[in-house]
């Protein structure tokens, strides 16, 4: 998909929304870094790459797929360590009070990391297809609905924790596998090319999954080896350190969710 500048804030609405958007854009290859402050509420959707983010005097590994803000007149430093893909969407500032009744827009929160891009990359389809035909009566009100959805759809796909650079390429892979679905796939010369050995792609897909059950469940350590079908918990428990770089312990203590009353 090529880069693009879509800008619909002046487009008529026959179905008003509290947070219209203003404009949405796509680089396909961003390689500058953005040193400045906004006049509105934008939202950036990396979908690959990794760099920088510093906001309030911290600094935040960006690593995709991820969303990164920036609020109105709040000095941000950005960019890619050598390049990255990024999904924007712009709001004027007057939306800021709906979107953080919302829960989309919190200072606490400038960053979070999504557990895939899949949604994400199906809006990006979808927001090419009506930018086509932006002028059409209606298709503002579908952009503006597009949008808030993705949010959403973004926030509830929100990752526990921080994405490791490793997913990239069982990304890659995955993404391979599914554009061409219809193709007989011979998976160890796929794991090469994604530089993953096939065994090692196994065993990252089933740390992975420990990863969400540690933070996700209330199973023990002993349970979520056998539910992902290791009969030796502490060969289990050896594996996920060595490939997550701490303790399935320690793990669930750092990330675990809060659970629900």
């Amino acid at each position: 998909m090529d880069s693009f500048n879509l800008h619909v804030a002046a487009l008529p609405r026959f179905f008003p929304h509290q947070c219209p958007l203003s404009s949405s854009g796509y680089i396909s290859c961003k390689q500058t870094w953005i040193d400045r402050e906004f006049p509105g509420m934008n939202f950036s959707f990396i979908l690959s790459g990794e760099g920088e983010y510093q906001i309030d005097g911290q600094v935040r590994p960006v690593i995709a797929p991820c969303v990164i803000t920036q609020w109105p007149g709040v000095p941000v430093r950005y960019g890619p360590r050598e390049s990255w893909e990024e999904w924007y969407l712009i709001y004027d500032a007057a939306c800021l009070p709906e979107l953080v009744r919302l829960g989309f827009s919190r200072r606490d929160r400038p960053v979070w990391y999504l557990r895939d891009d899949l949604a994400a990359r199906e809006a990006l389809d979808e927001m090419d297809r009506l930018r086509q035909e932006v002028q059409r009566r209606g298709c503002a009100d579908r952009i503006d609905r597009l949008a808030e959805g993705l949010l959403l759809a973004s926030l509830l796909a929100e990752a526990h924790p921080e994405q490791d650079p490793r997913d990239r390429a069982i990304r890659r892979l995955r993404r391979r596998v599914e554009e061409e679905y219809l193709v007989d796939h011979d998976f160890e010369a796929l794991a090469r090319l994604v530089g993953v050995p096939p065994r090692h792609y196994l065993l990252e897909l089933r740390a992975r999954k420990a990863c969400r059950l540690l933070v996700e469940t209330e199973l023990s350590v002993g349970e979520v080896a056998a539910t992902l079908g290791f009969d030796d918990p502490f060969y289990f428990s050896r594996l996920f350190s060595r490939l997550i770089g701490m303790s399935a312990t320690d793990y669930r203590n750092r990330y675990r969710m809060p659970l629900e009353e």
